[in-house]
């Protein structure tokens, strides 16, 4: 859980970061940089894996650049969706899109990573008795 909000406030703070430096891409404060990070995260979730699987074929065949299409109409949809975040066309969908990914995948380097349930790591006294 922890690395989750740790994730949840780096991509925020991405965000800013892009706000400030790439032109036509907006964020007011940052209740809506927060807001907008969540919003990447689970439209991503939901919509962008369904879009995602059924472009399989086109992103084989363009060599995954057809993910970044993708990427730029999601975030493009959420800047429609959350108040405080604005974009001024498609170029700043895209260029964020790139951006956002390349700060966190920056960023999320140097936090640890959470390792998956191990059931080695469990103590193997019984319960009970």
């Amino acid at each position: 859980m922890v690395y989750l909000i740790i994730n949840w406030v780096l991509s925020a703070a991405s965000l800013l970061v892009l706000a400030s430096i790439l032109p036509g891409f907006g964020i007011l404060e940052v209740q809506a940089a927060i807001l907008a990070t969540g919003m990447v995260g689970l439209i991503s979730a939901l919509i962008g894996m369904l879009l995602k699987q059924v472009a399989g074929v086109v992103t084989l065949a363009m060599s995954g650049a057809f993910l970044f299409l993708v990427d730029a109409f999601l975030f493009r949809l959420i800047a429609l969706l959350v108040p405080g975040f604005a974009m001024e066309g498609m170029y700043p969908a895209f260029a964020g899109a790139l951006l956002l990914l390349g700060l966190n995948i920056a960023l999320l380097r140097w936090l640890p990573h959470h390792e998956p349930f191990d059931e080695d790591h469990l103590d193997k006294q019984p319960l009970v008795g």
